[in-house]
């Protein structure tokens, strides 16, 4: 009964309203927009905290891409018992040949890795010579088994990775690709329910960050590395919708990029440190030690004021905007804070966004359950590709922590491009023409001839490219498609869609030992296929963010949302 007076009471302070002219006993009703005409699209406060929100995105590069160089597998050989041929005097190559078979691997002759030559021998033929022991044991009567005595890894350029420790070869090669897996399924969780615990998720990465690095077995650095990818979720997803929401319409696409460009820079990082540090164990130690620095400053970053708003928490939005005026340095009139809008839409607004809202909302009107199928299947096709060829960088020819390092570098010019196009072009040409071109690169590159390994690496480069382009192409776009009461769903629904492609990705990287081009094919395939259908997306530059379900439907219809001048 008290609510009921309440909102009657406050209806009337609307009704008695003089339109433009504000009284102190009206109720907060915080006009964002007009806040951001003083507060500047892009100004101080909203620097100052862009900086804070980036830095826990930019490092977990870190944590998403370790496992290239924690799972790094170097050369290896199979594990024979050579102390049985010592009687026969031979020569290291002449043991080689009588222990370890030769087999046909990428089109050339290369003695086997995961079988050897098993033999029921006497002791007296252990002791003849060389020539009469390969003459009583021709090579058609020699019988191939897996290598069942371990394997001889080359530590020559990595001390120890969990390939070498646990030996994740042959047989056991599966296990990477499912580690990997597991990380993407790690992240589809955090994009689910990390929300929920935003604040903590620096702490519980850090804590098993840590503990991973004294993982006694598989099973367990699965298990750490699931836990961590949850949270690591919430250091990229949450941060980017935060920066989306502070900032004026044409400064989204800026915001959007920049965040990306500390992801490269900590992807190119990590080729540094895994460069120094050849031990996986002080390697995932020393990837973890960053999130100390956010755990000390995260208590610093408010909540987003248009979140508040479209949860009708105007006072705690209000409170939020007069700290910003301060550091600012302006002052915000009251209209800011009691916006004077017609109580007919002043009670149909609040009403929507007091309504609780789920991801079925999504899916409840024409228009908008398209484009969200649309945009999870371009979520997908971007993880599976951008991933599959960040993973794969071990594959190109060359050596491994210059082509990681290229390979991130190659972002930075990547989003400063985005921002250029996605403000002179808008967002679904640039989306469209991204994807079909990186996915012709990713075709052609694995076809080319083995003695021009430049051009192969070139080509997969280019699609890495386009790839990272219309990744952040896509986080803006669906930021401007889903409303504000849907919009932190909509991106993690997004989110957690995406993670099938990365989850799949490591497994289509695996099909590479039977035939190298195939992952590519299917890469540059499913791009192609992204790229076309996000012909049937709406345009949404200089668009105003959508707030309700029924404004986010009429996207792309004339004069259903005003474009901000």
């Amino acid at each position: 009964m008290a609510e009921h007076e309440n909102g009657a009471e406050e209806s009337l302070v609307f009704q008695n309203a003089v339109p433009g002219e504000v009284r102190d006993d009206m109720p907060v009703r915080v006009n964002y927009n007009h806040a951001l005409e003083y507060l500047g699209g892009f100004g101080l406060w909203q620097k100052r905290l862009f900086l804070l929100i980036c830095l826990p995105a930019g490092f977990s590069a870190f944590q998403v891409m370790g496992i290239v160089f924690l799972a790094f597998e170097p050369d290896f050989k199979c594990q024979v018992p050579l102390e049985a041929f010592s009687g026969l005097n031979a020569t290291p190559a002449e043991l080689l040949n009588i222990t370890i078979p030769w087999e046909v691997k990428d089109g050339e002759w290369k003695r086997s890795q995961c079988e050897r030559y098993s033999y029921n021998v006497s002791n007296t033929d252990l002791h003849s010579s060389f020539r009469d022991f390969v003459e009583a044991y021709p090579t058609a009567n020699r019988t191939q088994i897996p290598c069942d005595q371990g394997y001889e890894h080359d530590t020559s350029e990595y001390k120890s990775t969990v390939v070498t420790d646990w030996d994740l070869v042959c047989k056991n090669s599966w296990k990477v690709s499912l580690a990997e897996s597991m990380w993407f399924a790690g992240l589809m969780v955090g994009a689910v329910v990390g929300g929920h615990i935003a604040d903590r998720c620096a702490s519980v990465v850090y804590l098993f960050g840590i503990v991973c690095a004294f993982s006694p077995n598989y099973a367990a650095f699965v298990s750490f590395r699931t836990i961590i990818a949850a949270c690591t979720m919430v250091s990229v997803l949450v941060p980017f919708v935060m920066v989306t929401e502070l900032v004026s319409p044409d400064k989204r696409s800026l915001v959007g990029m920049v965040i990306w460009i500390y992801w490269a820079v900590g992807y190119v990082l990590l080729s540094g440190i895994a460069y120094f540090i050849r031990t996986w164990m002080w390697l995932q130690i020393a990837v973890t030690m960053p999130y100390l620095i956010f755990i000390s400053f995260w208590w610093l970053v408010p909540e987003s004021p248009q979140w508040l708003i479209s949860r009708n928490r105007h006072e705690e939005a209000a409170a939020i905007l007069k700290d910003a005026a301060r550091v600012a340095k302006v002052t915000l009139p009251d209209e800011v804070f009691h916006d004077t809008i017609p109580l007919a839409q002043t009670e149909e607004k609040a009403k929507k966004k007091e309504k609780v809202f789920t991801f079925i909302d999504l899916f409840r009107t024409p228009n908008l359950r398209k484009w969200s199928v649309n945009i999870f299947f371009n979520w997908v096709v971007n993880t599976l590709v951008y991933y599959g060829i960040s993973l794969n960088t071990a594959a190109l020819s060359g050596n491994l922590y210059l082509n990681f390092a290229i390979s991130g570098l190659i972002e930075i010019p990547a989003y400063l491009i985005s921002i250029f196009i996605l403000d002179r072009f808008g967002r679904r040409w640039p989306l469209c023409g991204l994807l079909l071109f990186g996915g012709v690169a990713c075709i052609v590159a694995f076809f080319i001839p083995k003695h021009l390994g430049w051009m192969t690496t070139t080509l997969a480069m280019t699609g890495k490219f386009c790839i990272t382009a219309s990744f952040a192409v896509i986080y803006i776009f669906s930021a401007e498609i889903f409303p504000t009461v849907v919009r932190q769903i909509g991106i993690g629904m997004s989110s957690m869609n995406a993670r099938v492609g990365g989850m799949v990705a490591p497994f289509v990287n695996l099909l590479g030992r039977h035939w190298a081009p195939m992952p590519y094919v299917i890469f540059g395939g499913a791009s192609i296929a992204a790229g076309l259908l996000a012909l049937l997306l709406p345009e949404t530059k200089g668009k105003a963010l959508p707030e309700t379900i029924e404004e986010a439907e009429n996207i792309g219809k004339k004069d259903a949302i005003v474009e901000e001048e």
